[in-house]
């Protein structure tokens, strides 16, 4: 089926102001000449039509070279509007429309426009480097999967061979568990904007379990633990919160090293809870500290520790969510410290800690 040919918007504009024109004179004139003919006008009035017409005419050509301008300052950004959007539905995100444009109307519609496309390149950024690594944390474990299995079928492997590529098996299988179970919870909290189901709890007890959760490995490196967790009432979403203190305390005993010490303070400040967890380990280098919380970021020497890279961006998108705030501050080869600040909404409600 044959497409017919479009015109842009603004030269139908005009076309279609220049046949009312045309239909608007071609009325006036009949119905004069009209008038004329059946005698209803003597012959001298007939002759006082004509610059009646003149004048007519006049009126048109000035009314027509309004249009021109008036058409040439709104409907043509219009169509470079339509043409732009068509070339970003094609894929071309390089597209900028002028913001310097003296209609206030239209130059907000393309800095708008141009904020859109912005946003659009930053997301297919980031969906091609998210492919990427995604590709590459997945690709190491199932490598590894690959191999040992491999080796496994040797029927002369000693029990001591078979043991350890099994445990590096069952390693790696919960390498890629942890990591799929991190990407489904990252896009889920992407897509959500509110916490929902807030309860009120104690955050001191909530820390103490996360601890608990962790005791395997703080206590298989004697590491001194510092604890300081006053009795708090919390009103926030239990669920979510946990996350947080688990991925905190499980980095802090990652990167602390065996004999080393991990301090703990809960406080209440005005309507703030605020928790500062600090370790004696490894400590980040400026540069890692302006991309901690990136997705899938690790620093290279760091690729010999367990870790996906998404465990502290699953951090800050839940406390972001809660309205809160994490800062952190650390020295290389002298350990960090994360400080999380939440709301308190128990205080906010009921007034003072109970």
């Amino acid at each position: 089926m044959k497409r017919r040919s479009r015109l842009s918007l603004f030269p139908r504009l005009i076309i279609s102001v220049f046949f009312i024109i045309l239909i608007s004179l071609f009325v006036t004139i009949s119905i004069a000449f009209g008038i004329f003919k059946l005698g209803h006008l003597p012959f001298i009035l007939g002759k006082r039509l004509v610059p009646f017409i003149g004048l007519l005419i006049l009126s048109i050509t000035i009314s027509a070279f309004f249009t021109l301008i008036v058409g040439n300052r709104i409907f043509m950004p219009i169509e470079a509007l339509i043409q732009a959007t068509k070339k970003v539905a094609k894929g071309d995100l390089s597209v900028n429309l002028d913001e310097n444009y003296g209609e206030n109307t239209v130059r907000d519609m393309n800095i708008h426009f141009n904020k859109m496309v912005r946003e659009l390149r930053g997301i297919e950024t980031f969906k091609n480097d998210f492919i990427v690594n995604v590709s590459h944390e997945f690709k190491t474990p199932i490598a590894a999967i690959e191999g040992y299995a491999t080796l496994l079928q040797d029927k002369d492997l000693s029990e001591a061979e078979h043991d350890e590529y099994t445990k590096m098996i069952i390693e790696s299988s919960r390498q890629l568990s942890i990591l799929s179970s991190n990407i489904l919870k990252l896009s889920k909290l992407e897509n959500q904007e509110i916490v929902t189901e807030p309860t009120i709890y104690k955050l001191d007890e909530q820390i103490r379990q996360a601890l608990l959760l962790l005791e395997v490995n703080w206590s298989k490196k004697n590491l001194e633990l510092d604890i300081d967790l006053p009795t708090i009432n919390f009103l926030g979403n239990e669920e979510l919160l946990i996350q947080v203190w688990v991925n905190l305390l499980s980095n802090a005993i990652k990167f602390t090293p065996e004999d080393g010490s991990i301090h703990i303070i809960l406080r209440q400040l005005g309507i703030w809870a605020i928790v500062e967890i600090s370790d004696t380990g490894i400590g980040m280098t400026e540069n890692t500290q302006k991309h901690i919380f990136d997705k899938f970021y690790q620093e290279d020497k760091n690729r010999n520790v367990d870790g996906n890279g998404l465990g502290l961006t699953l951090v800050k998108r839940i406390i972001d969510l809660c309205g809160g705030e994490i800062e952190v501050k650390s020295q290389y080869g002298k350990g960090s410290t994360f400080i999380v600040k939440l709301k308190n909404n128990y205080i906010k409600e009921k007034g003072g800690i109970k």
